[in-house]
């Protein structure tokens, strides 16, 4: 089944106020956009935690949703903003790039906490978060630059050089920590 035939259905269970609409969008994009947030927050706990605000804002903005001309796109504004909301609301920018983070460490329970890991971590909070974003979901997420140009909504040539500005940086940064 084609994306456009799913995100078709998903508009029109939405409409319906079928509650199965969510569990698709869940199904087809939690993850993704799971992984677009943490590269935002630099927090997995917070960007869970925001994750659930995105699908209660779905749920609540149904309408408006259906409404989306691409709901792909829509969905990554929607937890874009949400992320930047929650950074304004509680003022912790400075904050987080101090705190000790666990946002890169694996999903499955396993520890890496190793001084190569925890300067990676210093790194990528320390890149700007258009070019932490990009990073992340090309080389985290496994993404191409056509799906994050789709994603965040700029084209295969922005993707391109923030990928390589922010692997310059963070190549630079790793070279003085790590000599």
């Amino acid at each position: 089944m084609s994306e456009e035939i799913t995100d078709n259905e998903i508009r029109a269970r939405l409409v319906a106020d079928d509650s199965a609409a969510l569990d698709m969008i869940w199904t087809l994009y939690a993850s993704n956009l799971l992984g677009y947030i943490v590269s935002i927050l630099c927090s997995r706990h917070d960007a869970e935690d925001a994750l659930q605000e995105v699908f209660v804002t779905i749920a609540r903005k149904r309408l408006a949703v259906a409404g989306a001309r691409q709901l792909k796109p829509y969905l990554f504004r929607l937890s874009r903003n949400v992320a930047l909301n929650r950074i304004k609301k509680h003022k912790r920018r400075r904050e987080r790039e101090h705190e000790a983070s666990e946002w890169l460490d694996p999903e499955d329970g396993t520890e890496q906490g190793d001084d190569r890991t925890r300067h990676l971590e210093a790194a990528l909070t320390s890149l700007p978060e258009e070019q932490r974003s990009v990073v992340v979901l090309k080389f985290f997420r496994d993404k191409t630059f056509r799906e994050i140009g789709e994603m965040l909504c700029i084209s295969e040539n922005t993707v391109g050089s923030r990928y390589r500005y922010g692997m310059a940086k963070l190549k630079a940064f790793m070279l003085e920590v790590l000599q």
